[in-house]
């Protein structure tokens, strides 16, 4: 509805005023970022929605990165997702090209090849085909780093995964890819 959309602005609009207001300091900083060959990344993610069509919404996820040149990244990544539809899972590598020009903003691209597991609840759809998947994804993504230091940054990226097999749930409680 249109409530819900208003509602949705509001929150995104004030997570990206609490970053600006966090990250202000170092706007005027000559910051150059650290994407040297050898640098090491920890990530880290998570959200907790309690007003959503699914009762609620949790989300985490971490990863593990290595530069094996300047710019160029591998990590190791995982999450969990739930609701009260269902529960789902990733793993797997992620390639990063960042870049780099010598500005706190870096821009990012991502490849990847991760594998990943939905568990939808049996009590709420009594769907007689075999409700629970696994798959192997292709993901996509882009997006940019804000570095407040030259070693500790906020990131925003949108990502677009493409699953083996039907994995991700509809409105209807049926499975897609």
């Amino acid at each position: 509805t249109k409530k819900e959309k208003v509602k949705t602005v509001k929150k995104y609009i004030l997570a990206v005023g609490v970053t600006l207001a966090l990250t202000g300091a170092s706007w005027a900083a000559d910051i150059t970022p650290n994407l040297n060959k050898g640098t090491k990344e920890l990530q880290i993610n998570g959200s907790y929605d309690a007003n959503t069509a699914l009762d609620y919404q949790f989300t985490i996820g971490a990863g593990f990165g290595y530069f094996i040149a300047d710019n160029i990244e591998v990590a190791l990544v995982g999450g969990w997702d739930s609701n009260s539809l269902a529960d789902s899972y990733d793993i797997g590598l992620l390639g990063e090209y960042n870049l780099n020009f010598g500005s706190p903003w870096v821009p990012f691209f991502q490849l990847g090849v991760l594998y990943a597991g939905v568990e939808i609840d049996d009590d709420l759809y009594n769907n007689p085909n075999e409700s629970d998947a696994d798959a192997w994804l292709g993901r996509f993504g882009a997006g940019v780093k804000y570095f407040m230091t030259e070693d500790i940054a906020l990131s925003m990226a949108v990502n677009y995964d493409f699953a083996s097999e039907d994995l991700y749930v509809d409105d209807d409680g049926n499975l897609d890819d």
